[in-house]
């Protein structure tokens, strides 16, 4: 049996399908098996195909790169793939190792490469390697905390024979259990005079909002989401939830200055932008979860759905908190009307949307998309890394099996991956995007404003691009939005992509301290 055959029954034995790619004369070897296969006009965005597949559907995805460029092409989302914890099998041929010597073009060290980014890699030396190196990587990729992996597929392996060939998939058990930590964790909380609840992307990948829930009322204590989450973490219509942690020690600390206790489970801390403060000084602080980085406190390897189910029988009341209500919301969305603000944007386009997916790069607004939108399962997905270029991508892998996905974008996010449009409408894939165009980036005004104000008008910070244009250029039907948002009902109708433009409000605000 040929290499190229061997690949096509591991894959299939593997469930590793359908393949994201762009491929090259070094692919060509290996795809002649492959039957479902979406084709992208770069790289990069085949990979953010894979991530969005991946999370949406809580399997193992698989992308085909071609060779060092198109690996080079994509490396950002390699490193977002790893940031979002996404099982992503990475694949890219490598030159025939015949003449690998005289260091041919569309050669390299691929292996090298991906060092420091994944979880696991290997180039294949023998055809008779491929069903246990993709088996070993799928295995990998799927192990928490879960994250992408590598192989390298040398052209020459696909037409040499291998014989006798055992194929069988691979299982990962993620319930870990632990009754003993359980009970400790639970004795630190009834010990506690005023704990905090803090829950993680991993309450979305477990589906544990109705034990978090649950949990969150016996208690009665103040929840908040893990700063930065890239998927939901809790059900924001809750009366227990107190918002989202913003990612910075000395704002973190403000929040928990009554709490004694600090319980993450199924998530973790991030920090951006740098300041002097320690997190959580003189605080008790526990994490939860089957990905935990050890950066403070103390930390319990135990599934959090098998957590909260069990905790929650244990556990007593220790306060009777409830959000206070938001009634200036409602005069901040009428106020913004006339200058089409983002607020009063989200508040129209959540009436059509409220049961749809969102994916999230509005970036300087992203604050506001989550309060608008909420979370809930498997309904928010963002690059964790802060990357630029992944919601196009992501959602074209999420809308394959959710035809209601809405990605929220600004312009300058939008123009990175804009070559995604051909693939969403090559494939009928029915992603709605909603561009939220302030005319320049944001995000870097507003950081620019409060460390460094001489720079908040370069001129290299402002955009004028004619979205519209660029979007019915790849065949996408497109419109900007008039002052009533009346559009937003002809964005929602339809089973195909369509692209909405929003010519927001241009005020910078200042989003740092």
């Amino acid at each position: 049996m040929k290499g190229y055959e061997i690949l096509e029954k591991t894959l299939d034995t593997l469930d590793l399908s359908p393949v994201f790619g762009n491929p090259g004369t070094t692919e060509i070897p290996m795809l002649r098996g492959i039957r479902k296969y979406y084709l992208t006009l770069h790289d990069s965005i085949a990979l953010g195909m894979a991530d969005g597949y991946s999370q949406y559907n809580n399997t193992a995805s698989i992308v085909n790169l071609h060779s060092l460029p198109g690996l080079g092409n994509a490396m950002s989302f390699l490193n977002t793939a790893k940031w979002n914890r996404s099982p992503v099998v990475v694949t890219a041929g490598q030159q025939d190792t015949r003449h690998i010597v005289y260091d041919p073009i569309l050669s390299g060290d691929l292996m090298h490469t991906v060092s420091g980014i994944v979880k696991y890699s290997y180039e294949i030396k023998n055809p008779a390697d491929i069903p246990v190196a993709f088996r070993r990587a799928k295995a990998i990729a799927m192990t928490p905390p879960r994250g992408p992996v590598f192989i390298s597929v040398p052209m020459d392996m696909m037409d040499y024979d291998a014989e006798n060939i055992s194929y069988r998939d691979t299982k990962i058990n993620t319930g870990y259990n632990d009754p003993d930590a359980i009970k400790e964790i639970v004795e630190r909380i009834n010990k506690s005079k005023h704990p905090a609840l803090v829950f993680g992307y991993e309450i979305d990948v477990y589906n544990a909002y109705e034990e978090a829930e649950k949990f969150a009322e016996k208690l009665g204590v103040e929840v908040y989401s893990e700063p930065l989450a890239s998927r939901g973490t809790f059900n924001t219509e809750n009366i227990r939830y107190a918002g989202d942690l913003l990612p910075a020690s000395t704002l973190m600390n403000l929040k928990f200055l009554n709490n004694d206790l600090i319980i993450f489970i199924g998530g973790d801390i991030t920090f951006y932008p740098y300041l002097p403060s320690l997190p959580f000084p003189g605080k008790d602080v526990i994490f939860i979860g089957t990905d935990i980085s050890h950066k403070t406190g103390d930390s319990y390897m135990v599934n959090p759905k098998v957590f909260l189910r069990d905790a929650v029988k244990l556990v007593k009341n220790k306060g009777d908190f409830t959000r206070p209500k938001d009634y200036m919301y409602p005069n901040r969305v009428a106020r913004q009307r006339l200058s089409m603000g983002v607020d009063y944007v989200l508040f129209n386009a959540k009436k059509l949307f409220s049961d749809y997916t969102i994916v999230d790069e509005a970036i300087s607004s992203s604050e506001n998309v989550r309060a608008t939108f909420g979370y809930g399962y498997r309904k928010y997905f963002t690059a964790k890394s802060g990357q630029l270029g992944w919601a196009t991508a992501a959602s074209l892998g999420i809308g394959i099996n959710n035809q209601k996905t809405l990605v929220i974008i600004g312009d300058g996010a939008f123009m990175y991956t804009v070559q995604g449009l051909w693939t969403a409408k090559r494939y009928n894939i029915p992603v709605k995007f909603l561009v939220l165009n302030n005319g320049g980036y944001n995000i870097l005004k507003s950081f620019s404003k409060s460390y460094f104000p001489e720079m908040e008008r370069r001129e290299y910070f402002q955009l004028d691009l004619d979205i519209e244009a660029v979007s019915r250029g790849f065949g996408v039907e497109t419109r900007t939005a008039d002052k009533d948002l009346s559009d937003l009902q002809w964005l929602h109708e339809g089973n195909y992509p369509k692209v909405l433009v929003v010519n927001t409000e241009k005020t910078v605000e200042k989003m740092f301290l």
